[in-house]
């Protein structure tokens, strides 16, 4: 693609050479004079000097300091990340029912999809317009996907789960699975019925392995435009507002709402029965064991530090009782001398 097609589409200010061919993408430090790279800060200002690449994704700022042809961006990643697709589209999918899938007669499949290898599709489900289902993946009964999905191989959707246009469900992904409600009686553990499913909105992508657990009664709600990690567990009757990002491995309980635009960082722990406000950043690896009301960072747990200076700081923190009570009997004197 030339720079001047690329920067049309991008709906960029093009400098440089409008004939000029790149045809793929590379970091700014091994970029050659085919490829399409990007900077967003100054502290990489030396690497885009020296940088060989064919153009570069900068944003006005930095223009001076680019050594060649430059793409002016307002958001330099975002216009890379719409470039990634056009230099390296995904091979066109043929539309077909393969001869081995396994196809309820009441389920209603649109002209338009494609519906792979040893597929399973269940009673009174809706495949829409451009969908595409990977090999082997396991449909249930009352399912609706809505155009443009997609799910690679090996996914698996229970009953009653729905899913709005243009979602993206990576391989070993479970959706609508059992939510783990049980009760305790004096022969054991009885298990609740979970019959509420999945809502899922559009433009949603679900990494690999992740798990997410139909609703008790009602459904576990992922609204528009979030995208979640891999290895991601998502219990019953979670709801997720829009747009918010989940990194991989973490683990929400039910019953829990996450507003818009949240941030979760990888290995969170999230307790059930919580609300978080939208706007909410979660550091790596917290645990958010309370709801919070208001926008802004949050974290928990001890940063990472020398093993010696992590066992000082242990040792200082088992002896936190003893020194709050030496301070209440000093205030306490110095109350009554």
């Amino acid at each position: 693609m030339n720079l001047q097609d690329l920067a049309a589409a991008l709906k960029v200010k093009l400098h440089g050479d409008p004939e000029h061919v790149i045809s793929a993408l590379a970091p700014i430090d091994r970029a050659n004079r085919d490829e399409l790279s990007f900077v967003v800060s100054p502290r990489y200002a030396a690497a885009l000097k020296a940088s060989q690449a064919g153009a570069v994704i900068v944003p006005e700022s930095l223009r001076a300091q680019a050594p060649g042809n430059c793409l002016i961006s307002d958001n330099p990643y975002a216009s890379y990340a719409q470039a990634s697709w056009l230099l390296t589209p995904e091979a066109p999918v043929p539309v077909q029912v393969h001869a081995s899938a396994s196809v309820d007669p009441s389920a209603r499949i649109a002209a338009s999809a494609h519906i792979g290898a040893g597929v399973v599709i269940g009673a009174d489900s809706t495949i829409g317009e451009d969908v595409i289902i990977g090999a082997n993946c396991c449909i249930g009964s009352r399912v609706h996907l809505d155009r443009g999905c997609r799910l690679f191989p090996n996914v698996t959707l229970y009953d009653k789960v729905r899913m709005g246009a243009d979602c993206r469900i990576q391989s070993g992904a479970v959706i609508g699975s059992e939510g783990f409600g049980y009760a305790r009686t004096a022969a054991g553990w009885q298990q609740i019925q979970q019959t509420g499913g999945v809502q899922i909105g559009e433009r949603v992508h679900v990494g690999a392995n992740t798990t997410i657990d139909c609703g008790a009664i009602d459904p576990t709600v992922i609204a528009d435009g979030v995208i979640l990690d891999n290895q991601i567990q998502i219990a019953h009757n979670v709801q997720i507002g829009e747009n918010t990002a989940i990194a991989g491995c973490t683990g929400i309980a039910g019953s829990t709402r996450i507003g818009r635009n949240c941030q979760i960082g990888g290995a969170c722990n999230i307790v059930g029965h919580i609300s978080i406000a939208d706007g909410v950043i979660v550091n790596a690896a917290s645990l958010v064991s309370r709801s919070i009301e208001a926008g802004g960072r949050y974290g928990s747990g001890m940063p990472l530090l020398p093993e010696q200076a992590w066992r000082r700081s242990f040792v200082t923190l088992g002896k936190l009782d003893e020194l709050v009570r030496r301070i209440r009997r000093l205030e306490r004197q110095q109350e009554t001398d």
